[in-house]
């Protein structure tokens, strides 16, 4: 104990000495606290008081572990008091509407290098990105405005095309974001620096029919008059056309097409349901008993971007020592994105386990079939527009 006493002594001697050899945080935040400083003196004081605070910083979790060590809750409860503190030093919003003031009267580059300091080291300066998505023609006008308030010099990222959900009839698609009115200065989608001062960047649109699917990565742009409808494929979905959104027109056929008014964006519509898994219930599949009731149930989820209905799961077997008992369930309809079961009460964005014994499948294997005899089960589940998707489960008798 008297050794502990004598390092934490020690400690707290050159933590006091530290502070005698430089003024204190709290001294230099009360000679400027009430002052309105100029841009060079405020640089100045505050690059001072930053030091000062980062100094006495580290001297108090110096302290602070030595009090956690020594147990001395009353010093530790004082270091943490000593830190909460320090945070409270910091720029006045009187000194800091004065320095943007100083600042907004300066010239480049000199206006935004200083504007980025004042951003560092103010807490009531954020510059202001303003995204216009305005637009004004024969019959209609558009007046919308996204603001983005945040850290100068970190990562914003622009609005693409599908989050701009205006008349595409009207407008046509984004074709980019301009510094001015008329000019693209970047791309939809792209990533840029926040400004140091507020910035206003315009949506600037073109005629022309934009095609976007994620799934077969087709992103393309055609003029007017060139758009020729294709159909994509893919081996484990259904293509259900392309929609665009803004209008809510469909298209489901390939060939010429002719679109109403500057353009459209349409994106890929697809079904796709994936079987997760299928087995039989309180039972190894690789040692299935003959002669006795078994139920098979299965889990399923929509990963397409449409919603399914009218879904009906079928099991079926090829087998002859199969006696299908209950060999059809109604689903009823599943949401784009969600997952269940054959008897789960609600769908989740979480694929789901399989279990419980109401509305399962059921079946019998005979007695006389062969140990060893394996035999598939074909489990389908079929939507109201007769689209199919499958996935086997193989069992061996025990």
């Amino acid at each position: 104990m008297k050794r502990t006493l004598i390092v934490f002594t020690v400690i707290l001697a050159v933590v006091s000495m530290s502070l005698v050899a430089h003024p204190t945080a709290e001294k230099q935040y009360a000679a400027i606290e009430e002052e309105i400083l100029s841009l060079s003196e405020a640089k100045d004081a505050f690059k001072k008081l930053d030091l000062a605070i980062e100094r006495e910083r580290e001297a108090l979790q110096m302290t602070l572990t030595e009090a956690q060590k020594s147990g001395n809750r009353q010093a530790f409860r004082q270091g943490r008091a000593d830190l909460a503190r320090l945070s409270t030093y910091r720029m006045s919003r009187a000194q800091s509407d004065a320095l943007l003031s100083e600042i907004m009267a300066l010239s480049e580059p000199s206006r935004s290098e200083e504007a980025a300091w004042l951003a560092q080291n103010s807490p009531y300066w954020r510059p202001r990105l303003i995204l216009d998505f305005s637009a004004v023609g024969p019959g209609y006008r558009y007046s919308y405005r996204q603001q983005i308030s945040q850290k100068s010099g970190s990562e914003v990222t622009l609005p693409t095309a599908d989050q701009v959900r205006l008349n595409t009839r009207e407008l046509g698609i984004l074709a980019g974001w301009g510094e001015s009115e008329d000019e693209v200065t970047y791309r939809p989608g792209e990533k840029i620096v926040m400004p140091s001062l507020d910035q206003t960047l315009y949506a600037i649109y073109e005629s022309g029919v934009r095609f976007v699917d994620r799934k077969t990565g087709i992103d393309e742009t055609v003029a007017l008059d060139e758009v020729n409808i294709t159909l994509p494929t893919a081996e484990d979905a259904v293509f259900a056309g392309w929609y665009d959104r803004a209008s809510r027109t469909l298209v489901k056929e390939a060939g010429p097409y002719t679109p109403q008014g500057k353009g459209a964006f349409f994106e890929a519509l697809w079904k796709e349901l994936s079987i997760e898994d299928v087995s039989l219930l309180y039972v190894d599949q690789e040692k299935v008993p003959t002669g006795r009731q078994l139920g098979v149930g299965f889990s399923y989820a929509n990963r397409g971007n449409v919603d399914l209905s009218g879904l009906e799961a079928i099991l079926t077997t090829d087998s002859e020592h199969v006696r299908l008992l209950k060999q059809s369930i109604d689903l009823g309809r599943l949401s784009a994105g969600y997952a269940a079961t054959n008897n789960s009460r609600f769908a989740t964005r979480m694929i789901q386990r399989i279990g419980g014994e109401r509305n399962t499948m059921r079946l019998v294997i005979s007695p006389e079939a062969p140990s060893g005899t394996e035999i598939t089960l074909t489990l389908t589940i079929s939507d109201g527009n007769g689209d199919r998707w499958s996935r086997d489960l193989v069992l061996v008798v025990e």
